[in-house]
């Protein structure tokens, strides 16, 4: 697998908590140890400001506020508009992979898949250190 620096750090966005705990084991395989899970999009955004990880996981369907919203106001605010994200979902909806890449998402997974996928994605990502 790929060398990852043990201070590259990941931000997932779970609102349902379901994916979380796949997604740490599956980070972990990869080597990253630096990752915390948030459910709440509101929540989510004044994390990536305060603390700028590396790489930002996210789901696409929630509430309040959906991920096209979330990730258009990402890639609008100077802080964080070249934030590597990654639109991880169960709903394999054609349109709404066009929307995520209209909206600026860097890769998107349709779950499930591998820790294979997932260190592939990230790696042509180009954000490991």
């Amino acid at each position: 697998m790929l060398k990852v620096d043990p201070t590259f750090s990941v931000l997932i966005l779970d609102p349902k908590e379901t994916a979380t705990p796949v997604l740490k084991r599956m980070l972990g395989e990869i080597g990253i140890v630096q990752m915390e899970g948030l459910t709440n999009p509101v929540d989510a955004l004044d994390k990536l400001r305060q603390a700028k990880p590396d790489v930002f996981i996210t789901d696409w369907n929630m509430e309040p506020m959906g991920g096209n919203e979330l990730l258009r106001t990402v890639r609008g605010d100077p802080m964080l508009a070249d934030m590597p994200v990654m639109v991880v979902t169960a709903d394999p909806e054609p349109q709404q992979f066009f929307d995520a890449m209209d909206a600026g998402v860097n890769a998107y997974a349709i779950a499930p898949f591998s820790t294979q996928l997932l260190a592939s994605k990230l790696e042509a990502m180009k954000v490991y250190r």
